[in-house]
């Protein structure tokens, strides 16, 4: 009995694996040309990645685990510069509205006390 489970469980991991190929050649046809930050380029690599972790955990696939936990590592990288990036551009953008800000106020002053030192 153990035998049939295994060699029906290799058979399902060939199929599996045959299966995979389009997409795979899609990722390095087409979504490879992409920037690795573009939204479509990740959602289709999380598709992968959850693709590989069903046929990991149901057909007790080794090699889909793996190829599932270095894409999701390559993802975690890319999303942290993402994060990165966005964080320093909202902090750009204060540090640009506060020199705003305080141009404003002085020229408001100026205008109040025109004679005035500053």
């Amino acid at each position: 009995m153990t035998t049939l489970r295994g060699s029906a469980l290799a058979l399902l991991r060939f199929n599996y694996h045959l299966a995979r190929i389009p997409l795979q050649l899609a990722e390095w046809g087409v979504l490879s040309r992409l920037d690795e930050q573009a939204s479509t380029r990740l959602a289709y690599e999380q598709l992968l990645i959850d693709c590989d972790r069903l046929a990991a955990r149901l057909l007790d696939d080794e090699e889909a685990a793996r190829r599932a936990e270095d894409l999701d590592r390559h993802i975690v990288l890319v999303r942290t510069v993402i994060a990165r990036d966005s964080h320093e551009m909202q902090r750009r953008g204060v540090l640009l509205l506060d020199e705003q800000r305080e141009r404003f106020q002085r020229r408001r002053r100026e205008r109040k006390s025109p004679g005035a030192p500053l």
